[in-house]
């Protein structure tokens, strides 16, 4: 079966260290095979090499762990096969305690001058030692590959390396390496690119080596799916998002949902890691319940991904039954939904455009900026269908695109707009996007207004006009607060250029000298300059709500930026009826000889609870009434129905579009509307 086809997939954590002793005894095959089978696993990662530096099988190359006494990884394999489960083999490429132990001089070294090692005493997961790829460890790792190759051959489906993201070495010899590739080492931006030049280069490497002994077999680095995931595309052969929402330090709920609309737009296919754990990583004893789970699997199939849980194996080597008993449920559902899953195309019909702004920090997890956030944020509650894109992506695909606040554009990105405006593209710009900050101009004549500067005090003030209101609960009669700074322009003078609200100070800007009230001053005088400005193609936005609904959640700046592209944009391709809390996906997929070409819609409802934790748990469902939806459409299709049942759904037209509405429903739905 193709990797594309694998929809439901696992990840085997088994980081042992050496005081586990016993290590896979009561290890059994056949009952470790029949359990995968049982819980619909079709394609599972098995460790050669763990972060503790320890390999699972007879190595020359490595250490295999003391107290392991066979090929625990060749009997995995041979047992997986013959069910005809895939198993990639995990390697920990950067994290390696005992190469550190044995070869300190591998060691990354901060630009405060710490080792990157295990830290005396400590028993806490993020204190691995790190390792420089630069250095001659990289030798021990591709030497390791082709050991594996040589022991394993045809039967290696592929490889899962981790730990991948780029780390700078300030040790003497990294020192060195940088000084001859005449890196200036008081550039963090410039010693950041050498750590990522020397990856890209043990990554070609790598990949070159695997495609010559087994051209069919998978490759993937972790780490690297970042908003410079685009440069990885030669090396790898999907993309792989880890999220794990419960793990707040790191991820969160919101995660998955906007790194994943970057990750599919590059033509490869793309898993989603999540994990079966209460807290974290080796969590034992840690089990979602099922509808955390299931909705955690609804949010990775509306985004276009397939699915994988982390698990841990047991250091004696037994699966937990309950465990994938749970696991399987989940896949078992998976795999009745995969006919309307496999060939699905997710629709857009905007694009976020990220420029990579942010710097070096938090590498390997894969956080966009906060304006990027926030435009993902507002645009999933509000139903609108959208990708995250970078340079690497066909603009001409999406009918409109929004440039988030502070992006500078330089002469490419500026010939590139010209001309996806000129081709009839639209645009949507927040706050400071596209200005010169130098000359005070903005990069592109299209752009309706002319810059004039920041608003006076921060906070300023909204005044808001219908068009601006529309539906919503909004007021024409208050001043609403925008707590970040705001910007003032004037509309450029000409047909079709419109200005939308008034923008106001505050009395004063809050300090230790001017205070009022409990956090800040109330709105002063007008300054009779427009909160939004519109033109045929450009839609420009004076106050940057997508970082400020980001940052407050304030369903003000939701509601604007509902109203304000619903008056600039096509009409909606889908009009979700519920809640924000309730995902509205749209997928298509072709006609084949087994059925018509269909619209697919899948519904994620995120229902948690209240609680003291910084991450609300979403580990109970029920039914929700009253949802509805709308479908952009000419003409009636053939049949709506429920999937995997096939349950029947009444339907109407209604103005050019096509409404469903639908019986109560849980986590996750997905609706055909076929023909």
């Amino acid at each position: 079966m193709p990797i594309q086809q694998r929809f439901r997939q696992a990840h085997l954590d088994f980081h042992t260290g050496a005081a586990c002793e016993d290590v896979g005894a009561d290890f059994d095959a056949s009952s470790f095979a029949g359990t995968l089978q049982a819980a619909h696993v079709n394609s599972i990662n098995l460790f050669a090499k763990c972060c503790y530096g320890y390999s699972y099988y007879p190595t020359q190359v490595g250490t295999q762990h003391p107290h392991l006494k066979f090929d625990l990884l060749g009997r995995q394999i041979e047992a997986l096969h013959r069910v005809d489960i895939r198993c990639p083999i995990y390697i920990s490429v950067k994290w390696d305690d005992l190469a550190a132990i044995q070869h300190p001089e591998w060691v990354c070294v901060n630009k405060e001058g710490q080792m990157l090692m295990r830290k005396p005493l400590a028993n806490t997961f993020s204190t691995w030692s790190t390792l420089d790829l630069s250095s001659s460890y990289s030798e021990y790792v591709v030497a390791q590959v082709e050991e594996l190759f040589q022991r394993y051959g045809e039967e290696i489906d592929g490889f899962w390396f981790d730990i991948c993201f780029p780390m700078p070495n300030y040790s003497p010899w990294g020192q060195a390496h940088m000084l001859r590739a005449k890196v200036n080492l008081e550039d963090d931006e410039a010693v950041w690119t050498y750590a990522r030049q020397q990856d890209l280069k043990f990554f070609e490497r790598m990949t070159r080596l695997i495609g010559a002994q087994n051209p069919q077999a998978t490759v993937f680095y972790n780490g690297t799916i970042t908003n410079a995931m685009g440069e990885m595309l030669p090396y790898m052969s999907q993309f792989e998002v880890e999220s794990d929402p419960v793990q707040d330090y790191i991820w969160g709920y919101m995660h998955f949902p906007v790194l994943a609309r970057q990750a599919r737009t590059y033509g490869k296919e793309f898993v989603a890691l999540t994990g079966r754990f209460h807290r974290s990583w080796s969590d034992f004893g840690g089990l979602k319940a099922q509808d955390q789970l299931d909705y955690e699997a609804g949010t990775i199939l509306a985004a276009g991904g397939r699915i994988c849980i982390g698990d841990q194996l047991h250091p004696r080597g037994m699966l937990d039954a309950a465990a994938y008993r749970t696991i399987g449920k989940v896949f078992a559902r998976v795999e009745q939904l995969e006919p309307w899953l496999i060939d699905a195309t997710p629709a857009a019909e905007l694009a976020i455009l990220d420029l990579g702004q942010g710097g070096p920090t938090d590498p390997g997890v894969g956080k966009l900026s906060a304006e990027v956030d926030g435009a993902a944020q507002a645009l999933l509650e509000i139903g609108r269908q959208f990708d995250v894109v970078d340079h690497h992506v066909d603009l001409s695909r999406y009918p409109a695109l929004v440039l988030p606040h502070a992006v500078a554009l330089d002469d490419g990105w500026r010939s590139r707009l010209a001309d996806y405006l000129r081709q009839g593209g639209k645009l949507v710009l927040s706050g400071t996007a596209a200005l010169d900050p130098a000359s005070g101009q903005f990069a592109l004549n299209e752009i309706p207004v002319e810059w004039v500067g920041p608003a006076p005090t921060v906070p300023s003030f909204m005044r808001l006009e219908p068009a601006l209101v529309g539906e919503t609960e909004l007021a024409t009669d208050y001043d609403y607060v925008f707590y970040d700074q705001q910007y003032l322009v004037r509309p450029k003078p000409g047909p079709g250029i419109t200005g939308y609200g008034n923008i106001s100070r505050a009395l004063f800007t809050r300090t230790w000298q001017h205070l009022t009230g409990h956090r800040h001053a109330g709105v002063g005088e007008s300054l009779n300059t427009p909160v939004i400005v519109q033109s045929e193609q450009v839609l420009y936005l004076a106050a940057p709500l997508f970082t400020a609904y980001r940052n407050y959640d304030y369903w003000v700046y939701r509601a604007i930026l509902q109203n304000a592209l619903r008056n600039f944009l096509d009409p909606a391709l889908l009009l979700p009826g519920g809640p924000g809390w309730v995902e509205f996906t749209l997928h298509s997929q072709a006609a084949s000889r087994d059925h018509l070409a269909r619209k697919i819609v899948h519904l994620v409802a995120f229902q948690t609870r209240r609680t003291f934790q910084p991450i609300p748990h979403a580990d109970q469902s029920w039914p929700i009434s009253g949802l509805w939806f709308k479908l952009r459409a000419e003409q009636a299709p053939s049949r709506v129905y429920l999937a995997p049942d096939e349950q029947s759904l009444p339907f109407r037209l209604e103005a050019g579009y096509l409404r469903v509405d639908l019986p109560a429903v849980g986590t996750h739905t997905v609706i055909v509307v076929e023909g």
